[in-house]
């Protein structure tokens, strides 16, 4: 294929992808209010079904429907994406690496998604509950601005489905042969020291449960990666 060709699949694939995502932020944007009720369930939880939110900007609230609905479009579609894109990689590499391409995107997609679901489920409610009623002071109300709130939420959940991409890097450095599986088992201590300090850095709270909740998947993640390279260190 000539460059113009290239650029020619190169384009009509990103046309495929804007399709995808705008096919999603349709329904999302559907069901908006739905949504948006399921999103702010944890400060319900927090705070008290009363709890309410204000507004500081005229646009706020339209502005959020939009960034919610784009990037629960972006993470539902993701496999979806990437296998798009994985398509117009595939042709030059060779079938081998094709198979391990199509195992890394669902193996991210799964990764990513595990992340986002451990956060959802036990880091995100405890991090509101640290900051609005442990280590609030007396006198104060806590009402957040809507548009901070949906800030924070997506913010620590990047950082939980981010974090669990670990093994895909470790994995990536090993066939570059960059990193080894024995030099991993090897460090392991090191290893575990550095995970520590990114959690203690990376967890949203303060608190001990914060960070030990993105410690241990994260050292369970790196010990997995080391035996995925020894295995297929083995299989070379």
């Amino acid at each position: 294929m000539t460059l113009g060709e290239h650029l020619e699949e190169l384009r009509q694939r990103l046309i495929y992808s804007i399709l995808v995502i705008f096919t999603f932020m349709v329904i999302t944007l559907y069901f908006g209010s739905e949504i948006h009720s399921l999103l702010i369930s944890p400060y319900k939880h927090v705070l008290g079904e009363d709890a309410q939110f204000f507004q500081i900007q005229l646009m706020a609230p339209f502005v959020i429907y939009l960034k919610t609905s784009f990037m629960l479009s972006v993470l539902v579609s993701l496999p979806i994406l990437l296998y798009i894109l994985w398509g117009f990689i595939a042709p030059a590499v060779d079938v081998r690496t094709e198979k391990w391409g199509k195992f890394i995107i669902l193996f991210s997609t799964v990764l990513f998604w595990a992340g986002l679901a451990l956060c959802w489920f036990t880091v995100f409610e405890n991090f509101l509950r640290v900051f609005l009623v442990v280590l609030r002071p007396e006198g104060i109300q806590p009402f957040l601005p809507i548009d901070e709130y949906y800030d924070i939420f997506f913010n620590l959940h990047l950082v939980f489905g981010a974090s669990f991409e670990l093994p895909i890097v470790l994995i990536l450095l090993g066939r570059l042969r960059i990193l080894s599986s024995s030099f991993l088992l090897r460090r392991w201590r090191e290893s575990v020291l550095i995970i520590a300090l990114v959690s203690a850095v990376l967890s949203p709270g303060p608190d001990v449960f914060s960070m030990m909740m993105l410690l241990l998947p994260l050292t369970f993640l790196f010990f997995l990666s080391a035996c995925i390279m020894l295995v297929m260190e083995k299989a070379d």
